[in-house]
């Protein structure tokens, strides 16, 4: 006996409204990402139909797509230096070497050393 049904996306044994649903768990985590802006997000879902057989069926294909938003780029500065030999660059967070922060850690200025066959990534020698 035939089951009626409320709608065409119930259609597919539910593999329709469990993507559609997949689709939402991800726009849900990017929403709840303080990482990313409070811009809208999207989900689509398009559903192409096809007549075959002379119109008597309709092959029905069913996507469904969510637009996130990106995370948040990360910014910073620093500082370039050189002499004969290399170049180092300094990250200017705004704390001086060996300055103490608000939560009582010693600040230490990162640093990478650029030579012409090495780069060097670490911290400063001042532990």
């Amino acid at each position: 006996m035939a089951q009626k049904v409320k709608s065409i996306i119930d259609f597919g044994g539910g593999e329709i409204v469990d993507r559609i649903n997949y689709e939402m768990a991800k726009v849900v985590d990017n929403i709840n990402n303080p990482n990313t802006d409070e811009k809208p997000r999207k989900i689509t879902v398009e559903i192409k139909l096809t007549p075959k057989n002379n119109r008597k069926t309709v092959e029905m294909n069913t996507s469904v797509k969510s637009k996130l938003s990106p995370i948040n780029s990360v910014s910073t500065a620093m500082v370039i230096q050189s002499d004969d030999t290399k170049v180092c660059a300094f990250e200017a967070d705004g704390l001086g070497d060996g300055q103490i922060d608000i939560f009582g850690e010693v600040h230490q200025v990162k640093f990478i050393e650029l030579g012409k066959d090495k780069i060097n990534i670490g911290e400063s020698e001042d532990k």
